[in-house]
């Protein structure tokens, strides 16, 4: 019988013993991203979580583990991200995953967090599972990979690039909203705070934030460390795609890695030119946990933010 829960003293036995196993860990970050797949550390991860520090699931069966889950704020506390999904048993069960992230929303309900993220491989086996736990689709996104330079080209002069203050993260939001599906800002987020509390920091440690600004109007944004960036742009706004490329040249690595959502928000066009290539696919998966309409229906009375019909 499998019984999916957080790690109690009784469990040590199983998870030194999972230890051992090499499983591969099928929760996709962005601070992993283009490293080796490896197996957490799950003795560690369930003593991080008898210390408070860190939300742990396991699935066991008898004295033998069967999967893993663990998972840790993003930039608010409203919204959880999977970092650890693990199912040893290879996928035989079929069970093991949707047990796991089941645990993970009750979890998240009870400590009132309103959104639980989960990034897989597209082609993934936990992809039908994750649904199967509740979870849906939010976007599908596609890692660019930059191996060489690309060339350079000349930013268009009435394109102006400046560095991001606090004062342009409500623009950054705006041009989600009006560059990614509904499908994905109704799982992402649709009010400015929820958005705001679903943005990924930790991949990016030295992290540059610049936005475009053409004619008086901002139409792309771009966030990079040496190794990782992502750059939005409204439709047909090439030229300040380019010109924040162009800008983060200096700051950039010869091998970059650009997640970027498969939708119009991402500029094909000015990558290319820059020496990215399409990679690999993966798929944002998003759970909306128990939380009240009338908490939602405040917060964006307080942002302004319209609230569609059944969403």
């Amino acid at each position: 019988m499998t019984n999916p829960h957080a790690p109690r003293p009784s469990d040590l036995v199983a998870l030194v013993s999972f230890d051992g196993d090499v499983v591969p860990n099928q929760a996709v970050t962005r601070d992993r991203l283009g490293r080796t797949a490896s197996a957490p550390h799950a003795l560690g991860a369930a003593i991080e979580q008898w210390l408070g520090r860190r939300p742990v699931w396991i699935d066991v069966q008898g004295r033998q583990i069967r999967g893993i889950a663990t998972a840790r704020e993003l930039h608010g506390r409203d919204a959880w991200e999977i970092d650890t999904l693990v199912d040893a048993t290879g996928g035989t069960s079929g069970d093991v995953v949707a047990g796991l992230l089941r645990q993970a929303t009750e979890a998240a309900t009870e400590a009132h967090v309103g959104r639980l993220l989960l990034r897989l491989d597209a082609d993934s086996s936990a992809v039908l599972e994750a649904r199967r736990a509740g979870f849906t689709v939010a976007l599908e996104e596609q890692l660019w990979v930059r191996t060489h330079r690309g060339s350079e080209l000349d930013s268009k002069p009435t394109v102006v690039v400046r560095d991001s203050d606090a004062a342009d993260a409500f623009f950054e939001f705006q041009l989600y909203c009006r560059t990614f599906p509904v499908e994905a800002r109704q799982a992402i987020g649709m009010t400015f705070d929820e958005w705001s509390a679903a943005q990924e920091r930790r991949w990016a440690r030295g992290i540059r934030e610049q936005i475009a600004v053409e004619q008086g109007q901002a139409r792309a944004a771009l966030r990079a460390n040496g190794s990782q960036l992502t750059v939005i742009a409204e439709s047909g706004a090439h030229d300040c795609a380019e010109a924040l490329l162009r800008a983060a040249e200096v700051h950039l690595d010869t091998r970059v890695l650009a997640l970027q959502p498969v939708c119009d928000a991402t500029p094909a066009r000015a990558l290319r030119d820059h020496g990215f290539e399409t990679g690999p696919t993966y798929v944002l998966l998003a759970q909306r946990t128990m939380r009240t309409v009338r908490a939602t229906a405040r917060e964006a009375i307080r942002t302004r933010t319209v609230v569609p019909s059944g969403g």
